[in-house]
């Protein structure tokens, strides 16, 4: 099962919904846009929603948008692949975990356009990375029971510009610097048979960028997580956000 952002055509306003196997996108009613309320289901549960739906639209007909609009926190490890992308990870010790948080202004949709930044013309460079979405609030979450905390996963670009004054931080933060999307497919979903063994490419102007698998981690999605939640919980309490608990989820990416 595929979950989506969109706007449907002729709304102003960013919808909620669930993708089928023949590209129809169900309208979550009263969602407004916001998938957190989504994301403790499982595959039983969403398509019940699904069939519920008062409106369907045809996948083609709709603007998708970041699948997910305002997460808690963006997490990101880099230099977790071997062999290492020396292009990529100049200025990283990949011996060494090394994890950043991306803001979440920086996030835009699948098909939207990164524009050029003034500053930003140092090495610019662009990572494709496996985002994990959480939907199961913990802390100190255990690698064992780490996939029982897991919604699901999308693509993520982890944009960012080297050489500029201020450090790692302010090169990974600028806005548009985060493309994220089609869609949120979920764990169980067939096309994801193995988290551990999927194919990453990139191209940038039909030139293949990366060319790798998620079977190339040197740190599995379960050490991640434990890692993580020992300092930060994968949700947090937030304000005037319209989820299960007034919780935001956490959106962790496996760091090329």
């Amino acid at each position: 099962m595929r979950v989506a952002r969109f706007l449907a055509p002729g709304a102003s306003t960013p919808s909620a919904g669930l993708i089928d196997e023949n590209d129809n996108v169900a309208e979550i009613a009263g969602a407004d846009g916001n998938v957190s309320t989504l994301l403790l289901l499982d595959d039983a549960g969403l398509k019940q929603i699904a069939a519920t739906a008062m409106c369907t639209y045809k996948l083609s007909d709709v603007r998708l948008l970041a699948p997910v609009g305002n997460p808690g926190k963006i997490l990101a490890t880099a230099g977790n692949y071997h062999p290492h992308n020396t292009d990529s990870d100049v200025d990283v010790d990949v011996n060494i975990p090394k994890f950043f948080i991306k803001p979440f202004t920086a996030l835009i949709g699948p098909d939207d356009v990164i524009p050029h930044h003034s500053k930003a013309t140092i090495d610019n460079i662009e990572e494709i990375e496996l985002g994990v979405v959480i939907g199961k609030p913990g802390k100190d979450i255990s690698q064992a029971d780490a996939f029982d905390h897991v919604f699901g996963y999308t693509q993520f670009m982890d944009v960012s510009c080297r050489g500029l004054p201020g450090g790692f931080f302010l090169g990974k933060s600028w806005h548009t610097f985060a493309p994220m999307g089609p869609a949120l497919v979920t764990k169980d979903d067939e096309d994801i048979p193995d988290a551990q063994n999927l194919p990453m490419k990139l191209w940038v102007d039909d030139e293949l960028r990366h060319d790798f698998s998620t079977a190339d981690m040197d740190r599995r999605l379960p050490q991640l997580l434990e890692d993580l939640t020992k300092v930060t919980p994968n949700a947090v309490p937030a304000d005037n956000c319209t989820s299960i608990g007034g919780q935001r989820r956490m959106l962790a990416l496996d760091g090329r």
